[in-house]
């Protein structure tokens, strides 16, 4: 009788174990290093938001007092220096009340900030993150336009047309095409001068003979500079009665 031997070969689970730490170890602590750079950076931008917001409405309560003023660009800078994270802070664009989208007496920072964290390994320590807001100031600014009464509020049957709030001088009806009307560019010369008025909503008087406009071959009144709200064709639903009121005039081209 033949004896058949099995021989069993012992491992050492505690080595094995001491070799999965020794290599996974070193990348966890690598892993929660990042997080924390990444975390740091996450409450510093959510903090920059907040001194934005915060300082933005102050100035906007400010602006009674004063037409123009370079505070709220440098209060925001110092409150978000105050992180240790932070190492510059450009300023990329501020206004104090403009006209800016279509709106008069607005106030807009755009800001750039540039954070670093300092970990070790310098992984995911660097980032940048821009800040824009954009408010209007409380000026308490008399307007030419009427309040709607409770009476005209409430009455549904009241007939609607259509008004460019910002620019326009006429209402028109809904299938009027100067609602849907394109623009097209062409280069100021005398005589279109002379045949189209000036935009006052983008000052398109200050327009040099040989610059770049923009106008409505078919139904405009004005020329128009890059960036016009007017090219956008922002209108409103009024009722009749009201745009009447408040000096508007019918459309020639579809009779309001």
């Amino acid at each position: 009788m033949v004896e058949t031997m099995i021989l069993k070969t012992a491992t050492n689970k505690k080595g094995s174990y001491i070799v999965e730490s020794t290599i996974s170890l070193p990348i966890f602590m690598i892993a929660v290093i990042v997080m924390c750079s990444i975390l740091l950076m996450y409450s510093c931008i959510e903090d920059a938001n907040f001194i934005a917001a915060t300082e933005m409405r102050r100035a906007t309560a400010e602006s009674i007092y004063v037409n123009t003023t370079p505070l709220l660009p440098i209060r925001v800078s110092n409150r978000i220096y105050e992180h240790d994270q932070v190492k510059d802070i450009d300023i990329k664009d501020f206004r104090f009340r403009q006209s800016f989208l279509g709106n008069d007496e607005m106030i807009a920072i755009k800001l750039k900030v540039e954070m670093k964290t300092n970990n070790p390994l310098n992984l995911a320590s660097k980032a940048d993150y821009d800040v824009a807001l954009v408010s209007r100031a409380y000026v308490g600014k008399t307007r030419n336009e009427g309040n709607m009464s409770a009476a005209e509020l409430m009455n549904k049957n009241a007939e609607a047309v259509f008004i460019f709030p910002q620019s326009g001088e006429k209402y028109h009806n809904k299938g009027c095409g100067v609602l849907h009307a394109a623009y097209q560019a062409t280069v100021l010369t005398s005589s279109l001068k002379s045949k189209y008025s000036s935009c006052s909503l983008c000052h398109s008087k200050k327009a040099q003979i040989g610059s770049r406009v923009y106008y409505f071959p078919n139904d405009g009144e004005d020329y128009h500079l890059a960036g016009c709200p007017s090219l956008e064709r922002n209108y409103i639903e009024i009722e009749k009665q009201v745009a009447i009121e408040r000096g508007y005039t019918p459309c020639k081209k579809c009779g309001g």
